[in-house]
């Protein structure tokens, strides 16, 4: 086999499993004990659910970071550099280190079929042994029980807000797709669950499963200003713009399980660094403001809502929007249409997977332009936008990663102009 670059080998993975998800634990499982990967010295923290995995994997991290813990952290999808996916202290890996990875798990796997993510999966933890990380911080792709990430017992399980989202995948209901979040608990270990008004189904599954349930505002609590645990009593805390209560709570109670020592200190210097890319992430361009955010069902849609609510601001509110075909653009529509006068609906977003901007258009009361590009669309709202106002960006990974470049272009280029 030739050697390949990492844009090579992301272009191989695409084409070497017949389908793009293939939910298990045997392929991907079979391969990581050939590796020696099962058994690991690292503690384990996995993180399932529908809505705030990334931002309670990121307040884990901040803080293992803030305490000198050395930390691997796996998360997906990526929003611009296949890198963004594996990071160690806070930092995204080389191209090299995950090549190495890759050729490690293509000469171990032989004539087994791994999926795209599965190959993700086994390098992230194929790299966390090679640099011999203190922490792992696993987030599940998809669902929980038949999730790659799940071949690791997880020393501690995070179910986070549990909402409908692939339910062709999951089951039909809240109630079910709770259940398949719930399969990376373990027996006699403890499951931090961040929404006091989970499923009913959460518990019996955990009592089922024989896990130690933590339940938020019931085993530990939270405000505005404070975080108060089990161990580490009250402390203080100032969440960055985008961070809610919720998850940033789960993270530390995740924490404190695992054994790890926080105080006020290391919470608020953890804060002090924690940027959370893509999750109601605030940026300006002149005198536009943006809101960069991955809400990609209608219950994240919602939180977006109450983030523009508590900033309210008197000129226009534009959106540029796109999600994939399989999410419920109807209800994520409808949660915030009466804050934004004006939609940019781009074509060609996700590729195949895209919801059709025509058929998203449908479901808009107000101005909505479908344009064949995203930088059409962009172009559009700045104009749209020339006396300032605010432009959100919202919907897929694919959305958010696209506004992301197309924003740092248009910083490039408006310095460009100036020199």
């Amino acid at each position: 086999m030739p050697v390949l670059d990492l844009a090579a080998w992301l272009e191989r993975l695409e084409q070497l499993h017949p389908s793009a998800i293939d939910l298990g634990l045997e392929r991907c499982g079979e391969v990581a004990q050939r590796l020696e990967l099962l058994e690991t010295t690292a503690t384990t923290i996995t993180v399932a659910g529908t809505n705030g995995k990334g931002s309670t994997v990121a307040v884990m991290e901040a803080v293992l970071c803030a305490t000198g813990n050395c930390v691997g952290a796996f998360t997906s999808p990526h929003l611009i550099r296949y890198n963004e996916r594996i990071r160690v202290d806070g930092r995204e890996v080389s191209d090299e280190l995950i090549v190495e990875a890759f050729e490690a798990i293509e000469q171990a796997r032989a004539a087994i079929s791994l999926t795209y993510f599965e190959f993700n999966t086994l390098a992230a933890l194929w790299i966390f042994k090679k640099l011999d990380v203190a922490y792992q911080l696993l987030e599940v792709g998809l669902g929980g029980r038949l999730d790659a990430v799940n071949i690791i017992d997880a020393d501690v399980a995070v179910v986070t807000a549990v909402g409908l989202d692939h339910q062709e995948w999951l089951g039909s209901d809240v109630e079910s797709i709770a259940v398949e979040k719930c399969g990376i608990a373990r027996n006699g270990r403890q499951c931090i669950i961040s929404d006091a008004t989970a499923p009913s189904s959460v518990f019996t599954e955990l009592q089922r499963v024989g896990a130690h349930e933590v339940l938020a505002l019931r085993d530990y609590s939270y405000d505005e200003t404070h975080f108060y645990g089990s161990e580490c009593g009250s402390i203080a805390w100032s969440l960055p713009a985008g961070l809610i209560p919720l998850n940033a709570a789960a993270g530390l109670r995740a924490l404190e399980a695992a054994g790890v020592a926080i105080d006020d200190n290391v919470v608020a210097r953890a804060m002090g660094s924690l940027i959370l890319t893509g999750r109601r992430e605030c940026q300006r361009l002149g005198n536009i403001e943006l809101v960069l955010d991955v809400a990609h069902n209608p219950d994240a849609a919602m939180e977006l809502r109450n983030f523009v609510d508590l900033r309210p601001l008197e000129r226009r509110t534009i959106a540029i929007f796109a999600v994939m075909s399989d999410k419920d653009c109807r209800d994520m529509i409808s949660a915030v249409e009466d804050v934004i006068d004006e939609w940019y609906l781009p074509a060609g977003i996700g590729g195949s997977r895209g919801q059709s901007p025509e058929m998203i258009a449908g479901f808009i009361s107000t101005t909505a332009h479908v344009g064949p590009t995203f930088e059409a669309a962009f172009e559009g709202a700045l104009e749209s936008l020339e006396c300032g106002g605010r432009l959100i960006i919202f919907g897929s990974f694919f959305t958010v990663g696209e506004g992301m470049k197309a924003l740092e272009s248009k910083r490039l280029s408006r310095l460009g102009d100036q020199s």
